[in-house]
């Protein structure tokens, strides 16, 4: 800041809690007399009066004219100053711009305010070896298999018309039009065509598939209902009646899944179950790990930090809301407040067992990641544009691989009893 005088012996640290530190300053009348003159040397630079060129304001008439402005620079530099003795003591560096508050300012006279900072938190992690967990293993049945092919064959269903005079019974899909009245009085938009009636699902017009059971394409049934106090009454009239196909196991659906015979098929089917099974068993295995460390090691966590990973969980989910639909911010961040401390109590704990395990990760297992993404692009420009990307974010992938090493690295010194379910 180019001033004269120390502000080491005019700090004071006066609170903390966890990684939240308060710092005190208090600077003298005779330095708050230097931090001034600065400030007006500085704001002459920039400032312009009628008849002055910018840079030549005398600095009497910027101190009579602009005192806002001479604080808010007053203020600028005297943070500024005291960062570099606040961070020097504290031996750690902010994760979030200091906040400065309870300012006490008088011209030349007087000057205390009070900055606050969010540090990352000191961590000694323990009780990370040995970590008792149970993967809970689950055998892939006949059943299993059986049930996903019939999901399968469900998923590709298709209508088709029924055969010609044949009536409506509960197992069909009928189209319908129909015409509304409420109190006797015909519904402005209460007109609907074509809509596809699921007779053996519930209705959102109660009384609606009973009362065109039996009926045949062309006929017309009248009806009334009720909706709370409202008493509605339907013309409806169908129009199509059709039946759900599910198809067979034949030769075409064997083609179509790629196969040359029902067996395997189920083989295939069996693979993938396992497969799904394991991704389970070990996401809940990491999921204890995961749980233990952060009971074992209970961090206050910067607030700053903790706000915004919330919010940036919040955009991510946002993006997965269909368009119009409304959503309750305030709840959705509530709820998302505890996940957000979930992950950044896990990356604090990982980074500082990395760090005392000595974890790193070498850029031969970078370049290997590089390689592993650009072999899923087919043109050149895509596997450009993976380059770029990693180079841009070189020091964050590090830090996952990292993450991920060290992760690997506590799973195998956990205590893994195996449990058939």
């Amino acid at each position: 800041m180019n001033l004269t005088f120390s502000l080491g012996d005019k700090i004071k640290k006066i609170q903390q809690d966890g990684c939240v530190h308060v710092f005190a300053v208090n600077i003298s009348p005779g330095e708050l007399k230097e931090v001034t003159q600065t400030a007006l040397v500085r704001l002459q630079s920039v400032v312009s009066l009628p008849g002055f060129r910018t840079g030549k304001v005398p600095l009497a008439m910027i101190k009579g004219q602009f005192p806002s402005m001479v604080k808010d620079e007053v203020l600028n530099i005297a943070a500024k100053a005291a960062m570099p003795e606040i961070l020097k003591a504290e031996k750690t560096a902010p994760v979030a711009a200091p906040l400065m508050k309870n300012v006490n300012y008088a011209p030349e006279q007087t000057l205390y305010f009070e900055l606050q900072l969010e540090c990352n938190p000191r961590i000694e992690p323990r009780n990370y070896e040995k970590i008792p967990a149970v993967r809970r293993v689950r055998k892939v049945s006949e059943e299993d298999v059986t049930k996903y092919i019939a999901q399968v064959r469900e998923y590709n269903a298709y209508l088709k018309p029924v055969e010609a005079d044949a009536p409506v019974d509960k197992t069909h899909f009928v189209i319908v039009d129909y015409e509304s009245w409420e109190n006797g009085a015909r519904m402005p938009d209460g007109d609907v065509k074509g809509e596809l009636v699921d007779m053996s699902s519930p209705q959102t017009i109660a009384g609606l598939a009973d009362n065109i059971l039996g009926a045949r394409i062309g006929e017309t049934r009248e009806f009334a209902s009720v909706f709370g106090e409202k008493k509605m009454s339907f013309k409806v009239t169908v129009v199509g009646i059709k039946r759900k196909v599910v198809p067979e196991i034949d030769e075409n659906f064997l083609k179509e899944a790629g196969v040359k015979d029902a067996a395997q098929l189920r083989a295939d089917v069996a693979k993938l179950l396992e497969r799904s099974e394991t991704e389970k068993t070990e996401k809940d295995l990491l999921a204890q790990i995961e749980d233990s460390l952060i009971k074992s090691n209970p961090i206050k966590l910067p607030p700053t930090l903790v706000r915004d990973e919330t919010r940036e969980l919040f955009d991510i989910l946002k993006k997965k809301v269909p368009a119009g639909e409304e959503i309750n911010e305030d709840a959705y961040l509530a709820r998302l407040k505890p996940v957000a401390e979930r992950n950044l109590s896990l990356t604090y704990l990982l980074h500082n067992i990395a760090k005392k395990e000595n974890i790193q990760a070498s850029e031969a297992e970078l370049a290997f990641e590089l390689d592993k993404v650009i072999a899923r692009f087919g043109t050149e420009e895509e596997k450009a544009g993976a380059k770029e990307l990693f180079a841009k974010r070189k020091e964050y992938i590090l830090a996952s691989l990292v993450e991920n090493k060290t992760m690997d690295f506590v799973k195998s010194k956990a205590v893994i009893r195996e449990e058939r379910v």
